[in-house]
């Protein structure tokens, strides 16, 4: 059995399985550039500042 591809978190720079990357087919290996993990941190962090207005 071929071991899985691997992939490093741009964000926690961990190096993880493809299986760990949301898929994005606008990327050259399909996957996001951070994994699973961070990126559901960053969904969090930008819904909760959901609807401020952000200084120039």
């Amino acid at each position: 059995m071929p071991k899985e591809l691997e992939k490093q978190c741009q964000k926690c720079k961990q190096v993880k399985p493809f299986s760990e990357f949301f898929h994005n087919r606008t990327k050259n290996d399909f996957h996001n550039g951070i994994c699973k993990g961070c990126q559901k941190k960053v969904n969090r962090s930008n819904k909760s500042g959901q609807g401020q207005v952000k200084p120039a």
